[in-house]
């Protein structure tokens, strides 16, 4: 997985926003309010340290958000070994990522935005993962509960939904959905082709009814 920390360039500022406003020390921010500032480090001993610190905060404060990205820290961990064609690593760390994001979703599965955020990292996976599978399931859920979210939210469920179609070789749906999409007005997520996109930085509706709430255990 080839995730870049633009993702969390947006997420950053108005994370840092949110800080400033509740005077929080930022010294003293716990390590999922370190990731959501600064992203995951581009080192591979900081990634890991910060990735272990995800899962202590969790164990510590049972915060669902902070399992989650420890599972995508694992999952960028996962993508390192690969690019230096450490498969068994590889392995390793993706089997433990998906285990612990699958695991994220079992235990609140009454909770959509807990299901988003899993939506969100299988999706953009590369097709070859197969994760588009699961990503498949949990937009179909997510559409079947719109209320939950507002028209910015569901548009985007709706693109992760047409990348996995895409992605699990389902053309000819994905073309039916994105030829409706277009004729709603709906623009893509991200700035080209929502097919070829990487993953785009996190959006204000995504902030304000997705992650902010979770980070503060709401």
């Amino acid at each position: 997985m080839t995730h870049s920390n633009k993702l969390f360039s947006f997420l950053g500022l108005y994370f840092f926003i949110f800080i400033a406003a509740h005077h929080v020390r930022a010294e003293t921010m716990p390590a999922l309010e370190n990731v959501l500032l600064n992203g995951f480090p581009a080192r591979q001993d900081e990634l890991a340290k910060t990735t272990g610190m995800l899962l202590q905060e969790y164990q510590k404060t049972n915060n669902i958000a902070a399992l989650v990205f420890y599972s995508y820290g694992m999952l960028r961990q996962a993508n390192h070994f690969s690019t230096v064609n450490d498969f068994i690593h590889a392995s390793e760390y993706s089997k433990i990522g998906f285990f612990y994001l699958d695991e994220a979703v079992e235990t609140h599965e009454n909770d959509p935005r807990v299901r988003y955020l899993r939506a969100r990292i299988d999706a953009y996976l590369p097709a070859d993962i197969g994760r588009c599978v699961v990503a498949l399931r949990d937009t179909d859920e997510l559409l079947n509960h719109q209320q939950s979210f507002d028209a910015s939210v569901r548009n985007h469920i709706s693109f992760m939904r047409y990348r996995a179609l895409y992605s699990c070789r389902q053309y000819e749906q994905a073309s039916q959905l994105l030829v409706r999409l277009k004729r709603q007005g709906v623009k893509s997520p991200g700035s080209q082709d929502p097919m070829f996109e990487m993953a785009p930085a996190w959006a204000m509706s995504e902030v304000n009814q997705i992650l902010l709430p979770l980070v503060k255990g709401e």
